[in-house]
C-alpha cells in the first residue's frame, strides 16, 4: 500500500504553523474512539484533562458563531445560556477559534499539543512502508488560519509554489523557510507585523517549530535539506 500526502500549507491558531505533519496527525487519527470517545481520539491533542469547555456570559454577544461552526450541531442556546453535549463533543476547538468575542476557551498546553501532532504522525506512517510514501506541499493561497474555519481570508504572503519530497520533516522545514522569506502581502493579517519577524509566530504566537524538531528527534525525517526548482 502507497500514500500521496497532500498539504496545503498555511496558519492554525492551535499550531501556529500547519503543513504536512499537521496534516498527517489530524487526519489520520479519528476524531473519536468506540470505546472511550475524544479521549482516545485526536480531541485528546486538543485538549488537556478533562476538556471542559467554558462559557463567559459577560463576553458572548450572541452572534451564534459558535452554533453555526460546530462541525456536530451539538452547541445551543436555551434561555441565553451555552449548552453543549459534552459526552458527544469532539474537543476540536473550532467553536473557541470561531468566536471573535472571546467568551469560549477549552484548556489546552500548547508544547503538549506540538509533540502531540509529531507522535500521532509518526504512529499513522507506521502502517505504510517509509519508501511508499511521498509528501506534497502546496504553498499557495498561504492563509493566516486552518482550511476547516468557515471562511477564506486574505492570503499572508505570495503563491510560492509546490515541494514534493520523501521526508516529511524535510519538506515542512523548507516550506516554513520559504514562507519566512517572502515580504508579507498588505490588506492581510500579517500587514502590521514585523517585516523581518517570524510570521508564524506573529500571527498565533505558538511555538509551531517544536512540531518539526520533535518528528526529527522521533526519527520521521530530518531539518537538513537541498532545494531543487524545475
Amino acid at each position: 500500500t502507497a500514500m500521496v500526502v497532500c498539504s496545503h500549507v498555511k496558519g492554525h491558531i492551535n499550531a501556529g504553523y500547519a503543513g504536512a505533519i499537521k496534516n498527517m496527525a489530524m487526519g489520520g487519527v479519528s476524531s473519536s474512539h468506540r470505546e472511550c470517545g475524544w479521549k482516545c481520539g485526536r480531541g485528546s491533542m486538543h485538549t488537556i484533562g478533562e476538556g471542559e469547555l467554558t462559557w463567559n456570559i459577560e463576553l458572548c454577544n450572541y452572534c451564534m458563531q459558535c452554533v453555526d461552526i460546530c462541525p456536530l450541531e451539538l452547541i445551543s442556546f436555551e434561555d441565553n445560556k451555552l449548552r453543549w453535549d459534552k459526552e458527544l463533543c469532539w474537543r476540536c476547538g473550532r467553536c473557541e477559534r470561531g468566536c471573535q468575542a472571546g467568551a469560549i476557551h477549552l484548556p489546552g498546553d500548547d508544547e503538549r499539543f506540538m509533540r502531540s501532532l509529531a507522535e500521532a504522525t509518526m504512529v499513522v506512517l507506521k502502517t505504510f512502508r517509509p519508501d511508499k510514501i511521498i509528501y506534497i506541499n502546496f504553498l499557495t493561497e498561504i492563509q493566516p488560519e486552518c482550511d476547516c474555519m468557515p471562511a477564506a481570508d486574505v492570503p499572508v504572503v505570495q503563491d510560492i509554489g509546490i515541494l514534493l519530497s520523501n521526508d516529511i520533516v524535510a519538506i515542512e522545514q523548507a516550506s516554513i523557510d520559504l514562507v519566512l522569506k517572502e515580504k508579507h502581502l498588505p490588506s492581510s493579517m500579517a500587514e502590521e507585523m514585523d517585516k523581518k519577524g517570524d510570521i508564524f509566530k506573529g500571527l498565533h504566537n505558538k511555538p509551531y517549530e517544536l512540531q518539526v524538531s520533535e518528528a526529527e528527534r522521533l526519527g520521521l525525517g530530518s531539518r537538513r535539506y537541498e532545494l531543487v526548482t524545475l
